[in-house]
């Protein structure tokens, strides 16, 4: 196996420092720190996180303040009505007014409630919504992981083809060699010896590629091989859920459920813009004010002020009525939505079951056929080196043992990636790792 990752090595041109030893647990935990996907959906969470206050919902009151000053320089004559002048080439007027300003709506017909309340499930959505992803990601990384350690075994299985493609070809050209054997039984172990090393290569460029794309699932971007674990754990005694425990489970109906939640509330938010709104106003105001002519040459004023104000909607040219209905439309719509994702998951769900069912049989069959086909090889090469078996039942009986090897390691790989689908979609990823 190390001769072909350093083959390997040599077409990828990767350095021997770049390959990594990788288990199962630390591709996941990569996955979950660095993974584009996890943080994108982790960063929408935050903004929802942040949106979610009092103030954005309208319960708090808006204050302002504000600054203004005015300063002039003229050059006035007056001739008053009193029969006096005022003549001055250098009047300077200045006007400050600082003022504070309060605006709180205190009734808007319960919709800051609602809003405070939509902000809420928002949260609760994103938050939903980054738990998908990071299922979804942990079972992405998975499979990727099962697939790098059957393209490794399948490379195993290959050496081992190729150990007995040497043998028997060993064999059968000292029989020739000797008189005992055909030079024709030489010819073909050479070919298949040949084939085999072909096979080789076809499976190291895909286990290349297998270790690129698990490389940018957990969010790194470098050429690099991975020397991964030689087998997975596998669950082969799960015990399916019913359609109502599945239900409570499952995240992606939690988030669509809390989605058309929102809907809802968005639909009496709509309808709270038929009622009456309450707003208080008040400020405190200073003004000082200096002329350099005139009569008043100095004014000063300050106080509080405030007001209560009523609106009710009377007629909007109907627009209030069509957004209720709008936003009743899309409460419905969304409900269907829920009921549709209801139906997809159920259905993915049987599938991914029936799949994961049938992958069980399959690699326990796989477990006995590889004891026949072992046991069958074994036969088959002691009576070549005797003398008494052919060259085509030998070559017959490496092809089946190799195959055999080959569906056990591919059904461990379907058990592995079938168990996977089916903890996803019960949301117990991410739960059995913490």
């Amino acid at each position: 196996m190390t001769k072909y990752i350093l083959a390997l090595v040599l077409l990828v041109g990767v350095s021997a420092s770049a390959q990594e030893r990788l288990t199962l647990q630390d591709a996941i935990s990569r996955t979950l720190q660095h993974n584009y996907d996890i943080a994108i959906a982790g960063t929408a969470q935050q903004q929802d996180a942040v949106n979610n206050t009092y103030g954005n919902a309208g319960f708090l009151p808006n204050i302002n303040v504000g600054l203004s000053g005015s300063q002039s320089r003229q050059n006035v004559q007056s001739d008053l009505a009193n029969g006096s002048e005022q003549n001055n080439p250098n009047a300077i007027n200045t006007n400050v007014n600082p003022i504070i300003t309060v605006n709180w709506t205190i009734y808007d017909g319960g919709r800051m409630f609602l809003v405070k309340k939509q902000l809420t499930q928002l949260e609760a959505l994103s938050s939903l919504q980054q738990r998908v992803q990071m299922q979804a990601s942990v079972s992405r990384i998975i499979q990727m992981y099962a697939t790098v350690v059957l393209q490794q075994k399948q490379l195993i299985a290959i050496d081992t083809a190729l150990h007995l493609a040497t043998v028997r070809m060993q064999l059968a050209e000292l029989k020739y060699r000797t008189g005992a054997g055909a030079k024709v039984d030489y010819l073909q172990a050479r070919v298949d010896y040949n084939a085999r090393q072909a096979d080789s290569l076809t499976y190291l460029s895909s286990f290349a590629q297998a270790c690129d794309s698990m490389s940018v699932l957990m969010g790194e971007n470098e050429d690099k091989l991975y020397l991964v674990d030689d087998s997975l754990m596998l669950n082969t005694h799960l015990q399916p859920l019913d359609k109502e425990r599945l239900r409570d489970v499952n995240l992606s109906l939690a988030a669509f459920r809390r989605s058309a939640d929102i809907a809802h509330i968005n639909e009496d938010i709509a309808k709270s813009f038929r009622l009456p709104t309450v707003a208080l106003n008040g400020g405190y105001v200073y003004n000082r004010s200096t002329s350099a002519t005139g009569f008043a040459l100095f004014t000063q004023s300050y106080g509080a002020n405030g007001s209560v104000n009523l609106s009710v909607p009377v007629f909007q040219g109907g627009n209030i009525r069509r957004q209720a209905k709008v936003a009743s439309l899309q409460a419905i719509r969304e409900e269907f939505i829920y009921n549709r994702q209801y139906t997809v998951v159920g259905r993915q769900y049987r599938t991914a079951w029936r799949n994961y069912s049938l992958a069980v049989a399959a690699y326990n069959l796989a477990n006995e056929n590889l004891q026949y086909a072992k046991e069958n090889l074994d036969v088959q090469l002691a009576r070549f080196r005797v003398g008494v078996g052919t060259t085509l039942e030998s070559r017959e009986a490496e092809n089946a043992y190799v195959q055999a090897l080959i569906r056990l390691y591919t059904a461990q790989f379907n058990v592995k990636t079938n168990e996977t689908l089916v903890l996803e979609l019960e949301n117990r990823l991410v739960g059995e790792l913490d």
